[in-house]
């Protein structure tokens, strides 16, 4: 475990214990992250999946947003294996190959209180039978972390993936540009995307 997955489980830990309330729940392959946890010191929620800790971390410990309302991830497999070792000429002596395609927010701007939507594509070959993927959304503006949105970890197999989370942005949310940071990294891969929207 690294010690930002330390720090996020024992923050999650004291929070859940404050705040007497967590949410999870299971659709398909991926363990979900959902829930809406008020003010004061902020919202954290967590899901434990395999050995890997799932938390938002939201609030006070994150520095700007109370009130963020986080909706479960879901998944698709855009793409076969075959397909996505077709467009990029793959073979097996490349071993395993993460490869970023797009990072989007849709709709590019809204008004606080507003739901938004956050995705990621890349493509994953040479993982064998398949690879535990973590995935972490931060929500930034400009240098600044606003809001660590989630940090999952699924299991995936060989082909090209799309993952959307879905969040509602506080009432408080103050105005300006925004961009949506989504990781997505196995053992020995990783690859990163961003994505900017408006806060009207």
């Amino acid at each position: 475990m690294t010690t930002t997955m330390k720090v996020m489980s024992c923050v999650t830990v004291v929070a859940l214990a404050l705040a007497g309330v967590t949410g999870c729940a299971t659709y398909g392959e991926a363990a979900g992250l959902g829930g809406a946890l008020g003010a004061g010191a902020g919202a954290i929620i967590g899901h434990q999946s395999g050995n890997a800790v799932a938390g938002a971390l939201i609030g006070a410990a994150a520095g700007a947003l109370t009130g963020l309302i986080i909706h479960d991830i879901k998944a698709r497999k855009e793409k076969s294996a075959q397909e996505t070792q077709q467009v990029y000429n793959y073979t097996p002596a490349q071993g395993e190959m993460m490869k970023f395609e797009r990072a989007e927010v849709l709709p590019p701007s809204v008004r606080p209180g507003e739901e938004i939507e956050g995705t990621i594509q890349y493509a994953l070959l040479g993982t064998g039978p398949g690879v535990q993927v973590s995935e972490q959304r931060t929500l930034m503006q400009g240098d600044r972390v606003v809001a660590d949105i989630s940090s999952q970890a699924f299991q995936r197999t060989d082909g090209t993936w799309v993952s959307s989370q879905p969040f509602r942005l506080p009432a408080n949310t103050p105005p300006g540009t925004y961009t949506l940071v989504t990781t997505a990294r196995t053992a020995q891969s990783a690859i990163s995307g961003r994505a900017n929207f408006t806060v009207l």
